[in-house]
């Protein structure tokens, strides 16, 4: 049996004005970042994701299921938002989820 290790993440926009104020591209490239992070939770690779909601300090949090924090890490490269170079990995660090909801 394979054991799944949690990774806890943190991805920040390289530009602090992000949510106030995208760039055409932007929009597009957040577009393909949501649909990989679904795609990832398909795959049971994604435990949760979501954006803070103060626009002047933005960032996502997001819990990864991977073998190891090398795997981890490279799940978060291919993140289209990541690839594009408009937002970056903040932090990344084994998680232990003691309590959960169901």
């Amino acid at each position: 049996m394979i054991k799944t290790n949690h990774y806890y993440a943190i991805i920040k926009p390289y530009r602090q004005d992000f949510i106030t104020n995208p760039r055409e591209n932007e929009d597009k490239i957040m577009q393909d970042h949501f649909f990989y992070l679904k795609s990832l939770m398909k795959q049971k690779k994604l435990f949760f994701a979501g954006p803070t909601l103060i626009p002047e300090d933005p960032f996502g949090v997001i819990i990864l299921e991977a073998e190891t924090a090398e795997e981890a890490k490279n799940l978060l490269k291919k993140d289209p938002s990541i690839k594009a170079g408009i937002q970056r990995i903040d932090d990344l660090r084994p998680i232990r989820l003691s309590l959960t909801r169901k």
